[in-house]
This record gives structure tokens, C-alpha cells and sequence, in this order.
């Protein structure tokens, strides 16, 4: 972000509100990361299946075609990914001027998501290590 920023000049909104937003997303991956880690005994499955689950979520969530172009339904199916819940989060940012207690939906949303996947994930490495 700060690079695209500096050479680009990519306007993100308002900086905290990016920021938490990325912070948010990125703990999601990470959890998810952690999870799927945890779930085999070799490298080989997890990296394939974070490259499928990535590609595929993100082009549900708002990645590819932007979610104001979905159907209401599949719109509703595509806040199942944490792809959407950032991308309205950073829509919100960057056309709505909004700020970082206008995200907070989806900053709950997304932080809430993170907690659930590192639970998850402990409770897998735990498992796996005993």
C-alpha cells in the first residue's frame, strides 16, 4: 500500500482506516495459514489447496469483478469470503471518503473471522504436535 502510495500516488482513503483494514485481512490469512499448516504433514497439499482457496475466494469476494456488478444473491454468497467484507471495507474508504469507525462492520467482521481461523488453528497444531 505504502508503495503503490509513494510511486503511484494511489489514493487508500483514510490511513487508518486502510491500515486497520489491511491489518485485519492479513490476520485472516495469516489464520487460515496457520490452519491449513497445521492440517497436513507435508507441504505439498497446503500450498495447492492456499493457492486454489485464494484465487477462487478472492474471485468470489470482489477480486476479479467488482461486487456491485453481482446479483443480490450472489452478492450474499460472496460475503461468506473475507474477500468481500475488505473489499466493502476499502470501497467505503475510497469512494465514500469514510472513515475507520465507518469500516468497523467489517473490521469486526474480518477480526472476528481471524479469530475464529487462529482458534482453529491452535487447537490443529496442538493436536498434531501430540
Amino acid at each position: 500500500m505504502a508503495g503503490s502510495a509513494l510511486l503511484f500516488g494511489v489514493d487508500w482513503g483514510d490511513p487508518l482506516g486502510a491500515v486497520a483494514t489491511l491489518l485485519a485481512f492479513s490476520l485472516v490469512g495469516a489464520g487460515a495459514a496457520m490452519l491449513l499448516g497445521a492440517s497436513f504433514k507435508t507441504p505439498g497439499p497446503p500450498i495447492s489447496l492456499a493457492m486454489i482457496l485464494g484465487l477462487g475466494l478472492s474471485a468470489l469476494g470482489g477480486g476479479t469483478v467488482p461486487l456491485e456488478s453481482f446479483d443480490p444473491t450472489l452478492r450474499t454468497i460472496a460475503h461468506l469470503t473475507p474477500h468481500a467484507w475488505g473489499y466493502d471495507a476499502f470501497a467505503q474508504l475510497v469512494r465514500h471518503d469514510a472513515g475507520l469507525v465507518d469500516v468497523l462492520p467489517q473490521l469486526g467482521v474480518l477480526t472476528g473471522l481471524a479469530l475464529v481461523l487462529f482458534t482453529l488453528g491452535t487447537w490443529r497444531l496442538r493436536r498434531a504436535l501430540t
